[in-house]
C-alpha cells in the first residue's frame, strides 16, 4: 500500500522512546482501517491501533507491527437526556470540559490523562481498583467495527467489560471502537473538577520525566513499593509514584529489563504481574 509508510520517530509513545517504524499509517474513515486490515491481514503482519501513545511501549529498535494511528473525525454530539455521542479520536480532556461547562457529572478523575476516548474506553480506564470507578460508569453503548464480521456493531456497557481495566477490545486490534454514548447527570460544581484533579496530579504523580502512567494493572505492590528509586540505564522506577517507570532513554530496552525484573520477583513470590502498558513489537 503506498500509503504505508516507514520512518524513525520518538513521538508515538509517551515513554518518548526512539524507533524505526517498518509499517506505519493513518486511516480518516472506517474503509481505510479495512483496507489496512486487509493488507495486513495478507501480509502476516499484526496490526495495532494507536491513539494519542499514553499507555503503549514499543519494545523493538524497529517496530515490525503496522502501526495505525486512528485520525477519525473528533465529534461531541448533544443528544436529549444530558446525553453525549463521541467519537473514539477525541481526547479525554475535551469532553471533561463539555461536562464542566454544563454542570454535569464525569470521569474527572481522568482529567488528568492524555488518551484518547477509545483508547479509555479499550483499556476501562479507572481511578484505581480500590475506587471501584470506570469510564464504563457513564457509557451507554459502543459503536465499533469487527474486522473479521466486516460490520459495525452496538454493543451495551454490560456486553462489553469483562473486568479490571478489561474489556473485550483488550489486546483485540480487529476491532475499532468508533463511538460511544455516555449518559451523565447535572451536577452542582463549586469548584472546578478538572483544576482539582491536576493540581493532585501534579502533588502525588511524577512528571519529571517521560512516562505512561501505572505499569502494571495487578502486581504485588510491597514489592513495587520496594523498588521506587530503582534504575536501570535511562529508566527508572519513580522514587514519587508507586508503579510508575520514567525514562530518560532513547532505547526501550531498559523500561523492557525493569519490567521482566519485576515478573521475576513476582514469579519468586508466586505472585502474579500483569502489565497495565500494551507493549507492542
Amino acid at each position: 500500500m503506498e500509503s504505508i509508510k516507514s520512518f524513525t520517530d520518538n513521538n508515538l509513545s509517551f515513554y518518548r522512546t526512539t524507533h524505526y517504524f517498518e509499517q506505519y499509517g493513518e486511516f480518516y474513515t472506517v474503509d481505510q482501517f479495512h483496507e489496512y486490515c486487509n493488507w495486513a491481514k495478507a501480509n502476516n503482519t499484526k496490526v495495532y491501533i494507536l491513539g494519542n501513545g499514553s499507555n503503549t511501549l514499543f519494545t523493538r529498535k524497529r517496530v515490525k507491527s503496522l502501526v495505525l494511528k486512528n485520525k477519525l473525525h473528533k465529534k461531541i454530539t448533544a443528544l436529549p437526556g444530558n446525553r453525549l455521542e463521541v467519537s473514539s479520536s477525541t481526547l479525554i480532556i475535551d469532553v471533561l470540559k463539555y461536562c464542566y461547562e454544563n454542570s454535569l457529572e464525569s470521569f474527572y478523575y481522568l482529567a488528568s490523562v492524555p488518551a484518547t476516548i477509545g483508547g479509555a474506553l479499550a483499556m476501562n480506564a479507572g481511578r484505581g481498583r480500590e475506587h471501584q470507578l470506570t469510564i464504563y460508569d457513564f457509557v451507554e453503548t459502543i459503536n465499533f467495527f469487527d474486522f473479521e464480521s466486516n460490520c459495525i456493531k452496538t454493543f451495551a456497557r454490560e456486553d462489553i467489560v469483562k473486568g479490571y481495566r478489561e474489556t473485550i477490545f483488550t489486546g483485540i486490534q480487529s476491532r475499532l471502537i468508533l463511538s460511544a454514548t455516555f449518559k451523565f447527570t447535572n451536577l452542582t460544581l463549586k469548584k472546578n473538577p478538572i483544576v482539582e484533579r491536576c493540581k493532585w496530579s501534579k502533588t502525588n504523580q511524577d512528571y519529571s520525566a517521560p512516562n505512561c502512567g501505572s505499569v502494571f494493572k495487578k502486581a504485588d505492590f510491597d514489592i513495587l513499593n520496594k523498588l521506587k528509586g530503582f534504575s536501570f540505564g535511562g529508566a527508572a522506577f519513580s522514587s514519587k509514584t508507586g508503579n510508575w517507570i520514567l525514562n530518560t532513554s532513547n532505547s526501550s530496552i531498559p523500561i523492557v529489563i525493569l519490567i521482566h525484573f519485576v515478573k521475576i520477583l513476582h514469579f519468586m513470590k508466586r505472585e502474579i504481574a500483569a502489565l497495565e502498558i500494551i507493549t507492542v513489537d
